[in-house]
């Protein structure tokens, strides 16, 4: 779990470094207005891809992660049911 939890910072400084790194650079180019808006319109489009795949990457390794804390939970949750119908019963008694 911990190591899923550094892939997801990774890719989260990844991609947060790209978007700076590149924003940072046509930002300064020496170039048009109109080549700028241009080039900024398809870095941003790229951009955009990149993070939809990094999000996919991202949710293809917390998904298990999730199934299985979510398995433990429904786990412990039954066998707390069954605690407090024993502890019932034996009140009952």
């Amino acid at each position: 779990m911990k190591k899923d939890n550094n892939s997801l910072v990774f890719i989260s400084g990844v991609i947060l470094g790209a978007v700076v790194g590149g924003a940072t650079a046509l930002l300064f180019a020496p170039a048009a207005g109109e080549e700028t808006r241009k080039n900024l319109s398809k870095k941003g489009k790229k951009m955009m891809k990149d993070m939809e795949k990094g999000a996919k990457e991202i949710s293809k390794k917390v998904e298990p992660a999730i199934a299985e804390v979510k398995k433990e939970l429904e786990e412990k949750m039954e066998d707390m049911r069954e605690g407090f119908e024993k502890g019932i019963k034996a009140v009952r008694k």
